[in-house]
């Protein structure tokens, strides 16, 4: 088409192609991965050595890189939240797993938005225990735990249940609360609301740009049509305004074209044109209102312990778990 063949409708062309891949790189460095390549916020540089003191694996079921990526989570809902959940994977438990979980957390001296999550690699009973203060119900943890953890503590296989679990924990709490108290702003996802305002800015510029372009391009043919003529039959019409005629963009192109060249007259030498070329100390509170967890079991569901029981378990959490609430399951 002879329209296409036009040479401001190609600059045109290339000028949109190169605004739509400027805009299209600046909307997709919006996107989740592109926000952070951390994991919903997960902020893979914070110190984990202070964490493995919660991670109690008797049943030699974890690998030192799934430790590291329980203590990685914890840390970072210590620091966002003032919660992290111990783990223990123990090869038999004397009596409940709800009372050995309860008095594992009294030990640790977790605080009152703490949990601590056991798995009994002989019995496949498993239990999250939780303080007063923690932040999802009874009946959400016993929903997390049949469907994050059963299957693979069925299969035995811990490490990837355990982890699967908390992935699915700290998605939770990132749809709940963001990330936490010590970023109320969210300015890890405010990220992306900065660079649509700098894509913003930089596509309205482009445009400009081009339309400024078109403008020239268009000028140029009206001017070399009409030049001269007291009333021209048609008006130029400029896609900006501050291009219209008496502007000052208009009058200082307004001068002579140069003449055409003779037909069929020899050609000036060359012939061609030219190219171009927190975690913030001691815990306070602790697991001492009412039981409460959640978990699943081939028997009665949920489930808890009461009384006050002490001890002191140099975690530094900075509370009894006393009277904590659970929950879990039985193989």
């Amino acid at each position: 088409m002879k329209f296409f063949r036009k040479t401001w409708v190609a600059a045109v062309l290339s000028l949109a192609m190169i605004v739509g891949a400027v805009a299209i790189g600046q909307f997709k460095g919006q996107g989740p991965a592109a926000t952070s390549p951390k994991e919903l916020g997960l902020d893979n540089t914070l110190s984990t050595s202070q964490y493995n003191q919660y991670i109690m694996d008797e049943a030699g079921a974890l690998s030192s890189t799934e430790e590291e990526r329980i203590s990685l989570y914890n840390a970072n809902w210590v620091q966002r939240y003032d919660s992290l959940i111990a783990v223990a994977v123990v090869n038999q438990v004397d009596g409940t797993v709800e009372d050995y979980a309860y008095d594992l957390g009294t030990r640790m001296e977790l605080a009152s938005a703490d949990g601590v999550l056991v798995v009994d690699a002989d019995s496949g009973n498993s239990y999250l225990a939780v303080g007063p203060d923690y932040p999802m119900s009874d009946s959400q943890i016993t929903s997390y735990m049949s469907s994050y953890l059963y299957a693979y503590v069925m299969n035995q296989n811990y490490g990837d249940g355990i982890l699967n679990l908390f992935q699915n924990i700290n998605e939770y709490y990132v749809s709940e609360f963001g990330l936490g108290y010590l970023d109320n702003t969210n300015s890890a996802y405010s990220v992306a609301p900065s660079r649509a305002l700098v894509g913003i800015v930089m596509l309205v510029a482009a445009l400009l740009i081009v339309a400024s372009l078109i403008d020239s391009i268009r000028y140029t043919t009206y001017r070399s049509r009409y030049f001269g003529v007291v009333n021209p039959p048609v008006m130029f019409r400029p896609i900006l305004f501050w291009h219209a005629p008496g502007s000052f963009w208009y009058r200082r192109r307004w001068h002579r074209p140069p003449p055409p060249p003779p037909p069929g007259g020899p050609r000036g030498p060359g012939g061609g044109f030219g190219g171009f070329g927190g975690f913030s100390g001691p815990r306070g509170g602790g697991f001492s209102s009412g039981s409460r967890g959640g978990g699943f079991s081939s028997g009665p569901r949920g489930g808890g312990f009461g009384g006050s029981r002490g001890g002191g378990f140099g975690g530094g959490r900075g509370g009894g778990f006393g009277g904590g609430r659970g929950g879990g399951f039985s193989g």
